[in-house]
């Protein structure tokens, strides 16, 4: 697009009740953009699968087109901002959108296909996501994978106990595996 970019023409249609995947070859920090925005994107140059996949999802997907302007929204904010700490992450749950900052996630939670997010203010949101999904995007954002099961927002850790569980602000407990234990405590270090 020789003079303005795809975000330029999406703020400027009135009508936004439809659903997009973006196809990208911009750095790594549009793609954080994208994702922290709950927008689903391929990267160029385009694999065929990759675009068989995505649109399957799109397909099936029960989102509502209502949700997208204010996604919309959302990535153009998290494309301005002038730093990764000030995105705002989407989670689209069945009640609404909600806008968080990582740093106010306390922690996730796996349970089946859907991730329970614990916020400050005894707060928490449940979406229907992988918890893979989360931890390549939030990992940036000083999270750790203690479990798989449990990713953790570092800040809230205030220790390791002798059974094997890291100890949050709130005396709230969360697994460490054996497996990622060495990892963890590297981490926090």
């Amino acid at each position: 697009m020789p003079h303005v970019n795809g975000f330029e023409v999406l703020e400027k249609m009135p009508n936004k009740d439809f659903k997009i995947i973006f196809t990208t070859a911009y750095n790594e920090y549009a793609i954080q953009a994208i994702r922290f925005s709950a927008f689903n994107y391929l990267l160029k140059p385009i694999d065929i699968e990759e675009l068989q996949l995505s649109v399957r999802r799109f397909l099936e997907s029960k989102e509502d087109y209502k949700q997208q302007y204010e996604l919309l929204k959302n990535i153009m904010h998290n494309i301005q901002v002038p730093s990764a700490d000030e995105f705002r992450l989407v989670l689209p749950t069945k009640e609404g959108v909600h806008f968080l900052l990582p740093a106010h996630i306390i922690r996730c939670e796996a349970i089946g296909n859907y991730i329970k997010f614990y916020v400050e203010g005894n707060k928490t949101y449940m979406i229907s996501r992988t918890l893979g999904e989360y931890d390549t995007l939030l990992s940036p954002h000083q999270f750790i994978r203690t479990h798989k099961s449990h990713l953790v927002n570092k800040k809230f850790i205030s220790f390791i106990d002798h059974d094997g569980f890291s100890v949050l602000r709130d005396n709230s407990k969360v697994e460490v595996s054996r497996r990622r234990k060495e990892a963890v405590m590297t981490a926090l270090r």
